[in-house]
């Protein structure tokens, strides 16, 4: 882990849109389908106070609990980003490095020091290779066989402040501080198009079909379809953003924004809002999905949210998009109808009683 960075250099034109070019069919495999649905599923949560969480969600009877499998102090900073590839575990810190552990053998395998300033965002593809991001501008590639840094993508003048790969694996996503958005190839590990953004990029988000994109800036979210020039729509939101998720029920796509009034916010992808929900007593910092098999057979995606409040708590998709997915989900943003608060029970309850930061819900095959 200790061995010398391979750097790419990126020699590219910076077209007006970052428009997804084809890729050819080596390199980082794609991912056809989603992860398969377990009867469980494990939470992994960041803090601010160093402290790294691990929970279990699995039914007890018809009862949703979630239960600690691990709790470590695993950094001497703030830990800011989460991420969990098959049966590896990356944390990412204020402290400038990234933490890895074998969730199958639960043990710590080392850490990754590639980097010159806190760590932003962290997503690995499959479980084959893993995207870090950091304020230092940089964006490392590593390979999960040897954790050898492939390559180390450099675009940004600022500090990159979230990444997101396309469902295929073939390019990813960056925004920063530069005001800027890089699409990136990761076949070749250089830049097919940057793009200026109205504002600091915050999250950057692809939908679990790959053919839209959201980019959250401090209360607005522009939507982008895959091949058009302009953004298909923006959500005007009254707060700030703190965390962000695509996620897709029966055929349709929504948006679900984390903010800083304690509510998930809901929209369509034409724009508007649908509803919201009070989810905790204080900010949500991280929203994550996983699907889940539920007790009778039937598979159901799961919403994971932490909050300042020191809560997880797990929703059942269906319970937050159903009472309005008769609104219509392309609803646009010039609806004038008031969006409804829903009160809607979460599945489970965990509480840390710590800050949490950052999350990640992934299905628990070990």
């Amino acid at each position: 882990m200790g061995k010398q960075q391979k750097r790419v250099k990126a020699e590219v034109d910076e077209p007006s849109t970052p428009a997804v070019a084809s890729a050819a069919d080596d390199g980082i495999p794609a991912l056809v389908e989603r992860e398969a649905a377990q009867s469980s599923f494990l939470v992994s949560a960041g803090t601010y106070e160093r402290i790294l969480y691990g929970i279990e969600g699995r039914f007890v009877g018809e009862q949703l609990t979630l239960n600690p499998q691990f709790i470590f102090p695993a950094h001497i900073g703030c830990i800011k980003a989460v991420s969990v590839g098959g049966r590896y575990l990356a944390s990412g810190s204020t402290d400038e490095v990234i933490k890895l552990y074998d969730l199958k053998k639960r043990v710590e395998l080392g850490s990754l020091h590639e980097h010159k300033g806190s760590i932003t965002s962290l997503h690995f593809h499959g479980h084959t290779h893993l995207l870090s991001a950091s304020e230092d501008g940089a964006i490392c590639i590593f390979r999960t066989k040897d954790w050898e840094p492939l390559k180390v993508l450099k675009g940004h003048k600022g500090s990159v402040n979230s990444i997101a790969i396309h469902p295929s694996g073939k390019v990813a996503l960056s925004v920063s501080q530069d005001r800027t958005v890089i699409l990136w190839n990761l076949l070749t590990g250089q830049r097919a198009s940057r793009t200026k953004t109205p504002q600091v990029g915050e999250i950057v988000a692809w939908s679990p079909s790959g053919s839209l994109y959201a980019i959250a800036y401090a209360t607005e979210i522009q939507l982008h379809s895959v091949g058009q020039s302009e953004s298909v729509a923006t959500i005007f939101c009254r707060q700030r953003i703190l965390s962000m998720l695509i996620v897709t029920l029966k055929g349709q796509d929504y948006v679900l924004a984390g903010c800083q009034d304690k509510r998930v916010h809901i929209y369509s992808t034409g724009g508007a809002e649908l509803a919201s929900v009070q989810c905790h007593d204080n900010r949500i910092k991280g929203l994550s999905s996983v699907d889940l098999a539920f007790p009778d057979g039937s598979i159901h995606t799961v919403l994971v949210s932490v909050s300042s409040d020191g809560r997880i708590k797990a929703w059942k998709l269906d319970d937050l998009i159903d009472p309005v997915a008769i609104t219509s989900a392309s609803a646009p943003s010039s609806s004038t109808k008031e969006a409804p608060e829903l009160k809607v029970e979460p599945l489970a309850v965990y509480n840390a009683d710590v800050r949490l930061t950052c999350v990640a819900a992934s299905s628990n095959a070990y």
